[in-house]
């Protein structure tokens, strides 16, 4: 090894694509236009259950996915299509938490540590909110059952994350909910993106090909000019072309037949056909 550095420019190293091989032929750049589109479709699904429980109004701000890098979750949801990571910023919590129980007056976000009964909501939250995500981007169903999941010795691999953004009419403050997507779970979406595989026909596949679709172009006249007498060109210009003896017949620009052009009935038919190999 001579140690010399193999890339050749000047590109900073965090400026650099790096390629996930798990990602390779599937629909993953798909997920984050296709949870943002969900959402816009239906943007008041999360304010309304705020609204409807808790006596929340908030305004959805923005929505961002990104990859999710370093973060982790607070609460991790298990389901059968894979795992769903739950977080949401103090401020929206704690003001959840006040105007559940009644109480009137948002504490500073800031209070640590943070109480049992912040737990516990945060946790309700994350399952309610986590079933109206998967709803929103499925079309009404869901990832199945969610089971609070915990396991200190499993690194999970975090694909996506969804940021909603919202704001509070009532404290004015601006706070974050965020959706996890594990790498299963973004399989499965992909293949929903996909669609389903199409049906392998019975049969020798050397004879499907031959029932494909291919484009045929007769070329009836061509001319050939200089380019400054093409840019001179004008609307309403008459070219004089002059037709050629044989029709050239060509599939992808390349030649395979010349011909004859003869009409009947208004319509225009080639006969004549011959091979442009053979002459």
């Amino acid at each position: 090894m001579s140690g010399n550095s193999k890339v050749h420019h000047g590109v900073p190293a965090q400026s650099l694509t790096v390629l996930k091989p798990q990602k390779l032929g599937r629909h993953h750049h798909k997920i984050p236009q296709f949870i943002k589109e969900s959402t816009n479709k239906n943007p008041r699904l999360m304010g309304d259950y705020f609204l409807r429980n808790y006596r929340i109004s908030l305004e959805l701000c923005r929505v961002d996915v990104q990859e999710a890098g370093e973060q982790t979750p607070d609460c991790i949801y298990r389901s059968p299509m894979g795992k769903v990571g739950f977080s949401i910023d103090r401020a929206l919590l704690t003001e959840a938490l006040e105007c559940y129980y009644g109480g009137t007056v948002v504490p500073n976000q800031d209070t640590p540590p943070l109480s049992t009964s912040e737990h516990r909501m945060r946790h309700r939250l994350g399952l309610d909110l986590s079933y109206i995500f998967a709803r929103s981007i499925l079309s009404g169903e869901t990832f199945g059952p969610l089971e609070h999941y915990e396991n200190d010795y499993e690194e999970i691999t975090w694909e996506y994350v969804a940021q909603f953004e919202y704001i509070s009419h009532l404290t004015q403050s601006r706070s974050s909910i965020f959706i996890y997507l594990d790498a299963e779970l973004v399989d499965e979406l992909t293949l929903r993106l996909a669609g389903p595989l199409p049906a392998r026909l019975p049969g020798n596949p050397l004879d499907h090909i031959q029932h494909l679709p291919v484009r045929l172009d007769c070329v009836v006249a061509s001319v050939q000019m200089p380019l400054s007498q093409v840019l001179a060109l004008q609307l309403n210009d008459i070219l004089m072309v002059r037709p050629l003896d044989r029709y050239e017949v060509r599939i992808n620009q390349q030649k395979l037949f010349r011909g004859t052009v003869f009409e009947e009935d208004g319509a225009l038919f080639l006969t004549s056909l011959e091979s442009v190999k053979a002459q």
